[in-house]
């Protein structure tokens, strides 16, 4: 399939314009594919809040890059005064991964072929045969309907990192936002994460942490939502849910349950940083998306 070209509006500024080879046969990929002919984004909540806080020269991270959909995205909005480091450890998915960032000239980009979790070492990763979407640092096969998987299990050892170890070693300034997507280790990539987080290593906090919380993932990895949500908030950031359409993200008081239906992103930051970036709402209580 030939390249597709995609263009996304960003207010009123200029358009973004990004190209994308994209195989319809890979699940993962036929998945953004799907939403991009349609005309809309992949990943909305996630894709606009970077259209919406990205700015020339910030640094991003995407832990969980895969083909890199979000990864350019980003490397495009920061522009050549800003910095994305995409960590990649599924080798099916960085051969794709590489092709789109040469599609797009990504020179601000660099790529970090290693697991990322809560302390450095050597790991056990899993590709999933039915969806490399699915790679993850537990056996795959334990997802109901991973037949291929079940029937060709493909753990490999490999070296395992964490964002705090990574960040000293690079020397960027403080990413204004980190992206996790990372099949249920969301919570082990924040636990080696809390030097960024509590501003030990950089000058400021990040502004956003958006994490995947999917429920199913998450226990196989020792973990849930309330687990995922204390290790963040007890450094100093609120949670809140994302919206498809990019508006203002929802706060979730701490002692409020989020009852998932759906795999989500969910969103770290502190009311001050969203009412920043989101400085008008529109209130109508006959409009029910508000």
């Amino acid at each position: 399939m030939p390249v597709m070209t995609c263009t996304f509006n960003r207010g009123g500024g200029p358009q973004i314009q990004m190209k994308l080879d994209l195989d319809e046969n890979r699940p993962n990929e036929k998945s953004v594919l799907g939403w991009l002919q349609t005309g809309k984004l992949f990943e909305p909540d996630v894709a606009n809040l970077f259209l919406n806080v990205l700015r020339q020269g910030d640094v991003v991270v995407d832990v969980g890059a895969n083909i890199g959909f979000l990864t350019v995205l980003a490397s495009v909005l920061v522009g050549p005064t800003g910095h994305v480091v995409a960590f990649e450890p599924g080798a099916d998915n960085l051969e794709r991964l590489r092709a789109n960032l040469g599609h797009n000239d990504c020179k601000n980009v660099t790529v970090i072929e290693k697991a990322v979790t809560s302390q450095v070492g050597e790991v056990v990763f899993y590709i999933n045969s039915d969806d490399s979407g699915g790679n993850a640092l537990w056996d795959p096969s334990q997802f109901p309907g991973n037949v291929k998987s079940l029937a060709n299990p493909m753990p490999i050892r490999m070296a395992g990192t964490t964002l705090d170890a990574e960040w000293e070693r690079l020397g960027l300034p403080s990413p204004k936002v980190i992206k996790i997507d990372t099949e249920g280790a969301e919570q082990q990539v924040l636990e080696g994460a809390r030097g960024l987080l509590a501003e030990q290593l950089v000058k400021q906090k990040p502004f956003f942490v958006v994490a995947e919380l999917h429920p199913f993932a998450l226990a196989k990895m020792g973990a849930n939502e309330q687990s995922l949500r204390a290790t963040v908030e007890g450094l100093g950031y609120s949670t809140f849910s994302l919206l498809y359409n990019g508006t203002l993200p929802r706060l979730v008081p701490a002692a409020t349950r989020m009852d998932v239906r759906v795999i989500v992103n969910i969103l770290f930051s502190t009311p001050d940083w969203v009412g920043e970036y989101w400085p008008t709402v529109v209130i109508d209580p006959r409009d029910s998306t508000t």
